[in-house]
């Protein structure tokens, strides 16, 4: 099957298929985005939760802080 476009003067606009396509794309674009940055938001909350002690005491955050950081929910974060 084959998308005509509708020739408007010197332009050309795409038939309504086309954009309708463009939406579906864009939209699961939008949401491989959204998997990939709750995907690094929890490879740093792991991170975070490996932090000795001693540094963080040095970065001025408290294991109180860090327990409230790491067990948020990765989209909340």
């Amino acid at each position: 099957m084959t998308h005509t476009a509708i020739e408007t003067g010197s332009a050309q606009v795409p038939n309504h298929t086309n954009f309708q396509f463009f939406a579906i794309v864009d939209r699961l674009l939008d949401g491989f985005m959204a998997l990939e940055t709750w995907r690094l938001r929890h490879k740093e909350s792991m991170q975070f939760a490996r932090i000795e002690s001693r540094v963080l005491r040095d970065l001025g955050i408290s294991e109180a802080q860090r327990f409230i950081e790491v067990n948020k929910p990765f989209w909340e974060k």
